[in-house]
């Protein structure tokens, strides 16, 4: 996959105590024991029977991954990297999301970064991606990147990078590409704290280089 040259990783083009005790009889050694078995067969054949039904779907609650896990999604594949949670059936971290078009797939590092895949409202022209990323670029960013070449699996984009720095906050650093495919735009982007985000590019990273169309 062709990756830009920008400064970042991802642009290159996680016992019982005895106390006095007194012994029964041997007959009443034997009631008792016979007495334990029957509650014992008792007690089995009349609880209820517990059974789980595996979720045919991710589950909202899902669990980090040990290890890289495949994700499939609408027109594509790829992994969730190892330590990352996909979010994607989260309707609470769905709805903490900004913007607009269809979420696909929305992942969470260890310390709060998201990735998040999602189809624009409307196709945008292959000539206007680097406008329409310029149209969304939050309001009060800063450093804000020319516009570079990404190429995800063989189907070339644009990118830019930005930082959000929320009054009184710690600075927020997002990369965002789009790029079109089968009649679709789809916008692709990380955020997570500037001081994180060398970090958590390398997921991004590993979200790009395992992409697959299709």
């Amino acid at each position: 996959m062709g990756l830009s040259s920008h400064r970042h990783l991802l642009r290159r083009d996680g016992s019982a105590i005895l106390g006095d005790v007194t012994l029964p009889s041997p007959c009443k050694h034997a009631f008792l024991a016979v007495a334990c078995i029957a509650t014992l067969l008792m007690t089995a054949c009349g609880a209820p029977k517990v059974t789980v039904t595996p979720s045919s779907s991710t589950s909202a609650t899902a669990a980090p991954t040990a290890a890289a896990q495949p994700f499939a999604g609408a027109g594509f594949r790829t992994n969730i990297p190892a330590g990352w949670q996909d979010q994607t059936n989260s309707q609470s971290a769905l709805a903490s999301l900004s913007g607009t078009g269809t979420v696909l797939m929305l992942l969470a590092s260890p310390d709060h970064g998201v990735i998040v895949v999602r189809i624009t409202p409307q196709p945008v022209a292959d000539d206007q991606l680097a406008q329409y990323l310029t149209s969304i670029t939050a309001v009060g960013a800063t450093g804000v990147s020319p516009a570079e070449p990404v190429d995800v699996d063989g189907v070339s984009g644009v990118l830019v990078t930005y930082v959000v720095t929320p009054a009184g906050g710690a600075g927020q650093e997002t990369e965002a590409m789009v790029l079109n495919q089968t009649g679709n735009t789809y916008e692709i982007a990380l955020t997570t704290a500037q001081a994180d985000f060398s970090q958590d590019a390398m997921g991004l990273q590993e979200v790009l280089d395992t992409w697959k169309w299709g």
